[in-house]
């Protein structure tokens, strides 16, 4: 059975996808740059589900460092909207 957070959470998604791709829309960027494009969800793992929903309308274009303190310096994939 779905809770009203599960709602919200798909929600959460369905409302930020446009947003982002507007936002990366003519550059290159990295899953790191959707944190500061859209308010942080509930979970952080709400993230990867919100790049995966825009994932098929990407190009990815190369690799880079995180600059997210969090991440390490692990490389991440570098994108740009198709």
């Amino acid at each position: 059975m779905k809770t009203q957070l599960d709602l919200l959470e798909r929600d959460y998604v369905t409302r930020n996808s446009p947003l982002v791709l507007a936002a990366m829309r003519g550059r290159e960027f990295t899953a790191d740059d959707i944190h500061g494009v859209v308010e942080p969800p509930s979970n952080q793992n709400w993230y990867g589900v919100l790049f995966a929903a825009i994932r098929r309308q990407l190009v990815k274009v190369g690799y880079r460092p995180s600059t997210r303190k969090e991440a390490n310096g692990r490389v991440v994939a570098v994108w740009r909207v198709a």
